[in-house]
């Protein structure tokens, strides 16, 4: 199909519309529940990999720059044996 044949068909199909004799609930009925726990999942996500994030966009933008990233934090650092 040609582009034409796509935009003239689909405004065809948005202006012969039927009508619809139903009610649609303006508070959101089921709708708000759902968004509230994808943003909560999507916030656990983000808490949860915030570091790896962190790591990430730090490791991106020192590319950009053309430095080497940072070294790794202390929690991160490798085990050091002390000598005896």
């Amino acid at each position: 199909m040609r582009r034409s044949q796509v935009v003239l068909f689909t405004t065809l199909f948005f202006l012969l519309g039927v009508p619809a004799y139903a009610y649609g609930d303006p508070t959101g009925g089921s709708l708000l529940p759902f968004l509230f726990s994808m943003l909560a999942a999507i916030w656990a996500m983000f808490v949860i990999f915030a570091s790896r994030i962190r790591r990430g966009v730090a490791g991106f933008m020192a590319k950009l720059r053309g430095s080497k990233p940072d070294e790794p934090v202390a929690s991160e650092a490798r085990d050091e044996t002390i000598p005896s």
